[in-house]
């Protein structure tokens, strides 16, 4: 039986599960069967989601599962390419279910990086999906950098505006080492929109300074937020600017107020190869040794400098070998009706 685990926070004490993580995954593998997404696709989808709740990106795990699940059924794929011209390519997703899409695109943009040095894809048309890195990390497992990135409504704004006009704009990077894959994987504003969506399903608090409300003030009332905010101030501003165009205008995708829905929403993938730059694998190497260059770096109190991503993944490799994730009732009980076929109630 399930061990219960009190844990405060909100407007009422929420409890958390102690939940085998084959429980979990069976409860989301049966869901997307029952969504309609055919049983190897529906194995993928699950691991997905699963991975970001081990990394503890609880916005990105099963919550977002549960949450994009109702979506399945809409799905028309698989994509297919749009447009394709030399190393670029624009791809219909056909509102297939997000992970099964982006991995359709990351396997093309390798595919070209192999045959012409880099390979770069605009997806639009497709639904959502989980934590970025998921993405990164295959493309660079091939022995390439890679880059993921996606745009939103305009959902986010910056230091000292409060209308809102950026897409949250998230993005991932990958590059291979000797020892596997390193990645980085952020949005660009100080928490993602998924924090703000739970919060306001559950009337729990926003975390502080994250979000703005219509005067532009920071707020932790999830129904007053009106806007999330832009790291960095004008630095995180550049970044998500860039992003924008990227996920928007480079393929003729839709920007600001012209991203209304899902459908309309922008994604890139590119893929580089260093071969093309003359050094064989000679990168692996390079690589490999400014990991070990920072590994031995000191951190001012004690310890090393941790990388990118390095904490999440070691999270994930502990859970996965105990085979047990916390994970709050609530949610656990909604992922059960999905399971059983409710794709309605929340």
């Amino acid at each position: 039986m399930d061990s219960v685990l009190p844990v405060r926070g909100g407007r009422e004490e929420a409890v958390r599960l102690d939940v085998g993580i084959d429980d979990i995954r069976a409860l989301m593998t049966t869901a997307c069967i029952r969504a309609g997404i055919p049983s190897g696709g529906a194995g993928r989808v699950a691991e997905h989601y699963l991975d970001g709740e081990l990394r503890r990106k609880p916005s990105h795990g099963v919550a977002k599962f549960v949450f994009e699940s109702q979506f399945f059924s809409q799905r028309l794929g698989p994509p297919r390419i749009r447009h394709e011209r030399g190393a670029m390519a624009v791809v219909d997703g056909r509102r297939e279910v997000g992970p099964l899409s982006a991995d359709f695109a990351v396997r093309l943009a390798a595919r070209t990086a192999r045959r012409l040095g880099v390979g770069v894809v605009g997806m639009v048309n497709t639904q959502r999906y989980g934590i970025l890195a998921s993405f990164s990390e295959q493309i660079a497992e091939r022995g390439l950098v890679g880059l993921v990135a996606n745009t939103s409504r305009p959902e986010a704004t910056v230091h000292g505006a409060r209308t809102p006009f950026l897409g949250v704009n998230p993005v991932s990077f990958a590059f291979p080492t000797s020892d596997g894959a390193v990645s980085a994987d952020m949005s660009t504003t100080l928490a993602p929109m998924g924090v703000l969506w739970e919060a306001r399903r559950t009337g729990c608090p926003l975390p502080p300074d994250c979000f703005v409300d219509e005067d532009g003030a920071f707020t932790d009332d999830p129904d007053a937020a009106r806007a999330a905010m832009v790291f960095g101030e004008h630095r995180g501003f550049a970044l998500s600017l860039l992003i924008q165009v990227l996920t928007g205008s480079l393929f003729g995708f839709p920007m600001g107020e012209g991203v209304d829905s899902t459908w309309s929403t922008g994604y890139l993938f590119i893929a580089l190869d260093p071969a093309f730059a003359g050094q064989g694998e000679g990168h692996l190497a390079a690589n490999t040794g400014l990991v070990e260059a920072i590994g031995r770096a000191a951190a001012r109190e004690g310890g090393s400098v941790r990388l990118p991503g390095q904490e999440g993944k070691a999270h994930a490799a502990r859970a996965r070998k105990t085979g047990r994730l916390a994970l709050d009732e609530a949610l656990y009980q909604r992922l059960r009706a999905r399971a059983a076929g409710d794709f309605t109630s929340d």
